[in-house]
Order: C-alpha cells, then sequence, then structure tokens
C-alpha cells in the first residue's frame, strides 16, 4: 500500500503544504474541551460523484470490490491508507482521507490537537 500512496500523492509537496498552511486554520473546541486544528490537503473527488465516491477511492489505491458492501471496504482501506501516510510522513500532528463534512468532497486532511500543558 505504501508504494501506491506514493504513486497516488507527491508526499513532499503534502508535507510542506500541510506545515505551511495548518497555523492559517481557526482552532475547533469540542464539546470535552479539546481543541483542534483541521486541514484539507487535496480534494480527491468532488461531492457531487456522491454515492459514487467509494467505489472511486477503492479503485484510486487499486482495491477491488470484492466485498459486498462497499462502505466497509471503503472503512478498511481508510484505515490502511491513514496508517501508512503517517508513517510516511512523521508530523506533529494526523493526515488521513475521508469525507468533507461541509459538502461530501473526498479529501486528504491534516489534523493537529492542541498541546496540553
Amino acid at each position: 500500500m505504501k508504494e501506491r500512496i506514493r504513486e497516488v500523492f507527491d508526499l513532499e509537496k503534502i508535507k510542506n503544504f500541510a506545515e505551511a498552511n495548518i497555523d492559517k486554520t481557526e482552532w475547533i473546541e469540542e464539546e470535552c474541551g479539546e481543541k483542534r486544528k483541521i486541514l484539507e490537503v487535496v480534494t480527491l473527488f468532488h461531492g457531487a460523484n456522491g454515492a459514487y465516491i467509494p467505489s472511486m477511492v477503492l479503485e484510486l489505491f487499486g482495491e477491488t470490490e470484492e466485498d459486498a458492501d462497499v462502505y466497509d471496504a471503503l472503512m478498511f482501506l481508510e484505515n490502511e491508507v491513514n496508517q501508512c501516510l503517517n508513517e510516511l510522513l512523521p508530523s506533529k500532528g494526523t493526515y488521513y482521507i475521508g469525507y468533507h463534512e461541509a459538502d461530501g468532497s473526498y479529501c486528504l486532511f491534516y489534523e493537529e490537537e492542541e498541546e496540553q500543558d
């Protein structure tokens, strides 16, 4: 999977973008009091693709839909990709792929949590 991620993403460009722009985002305070910043790094698929997005993401990463439930397959893929991204891009924060809450697009995100004293 790491090789496929290197084919899909320009890792150096992603890391440089995240580091240069995370401080331009606002802190989001959760109900539990924790604060975090989230940066959309790149949109992989526009939300207008709707129900086709899971299949498109699986195809992008070279996965097939052997499972009857494409959403289960997507969930397992996301976990694997997220783990690999964070191994390939060691950072203060966390990289992950997922849906954008605002418009349903499927994106690569970078998130940092506020350090607790």
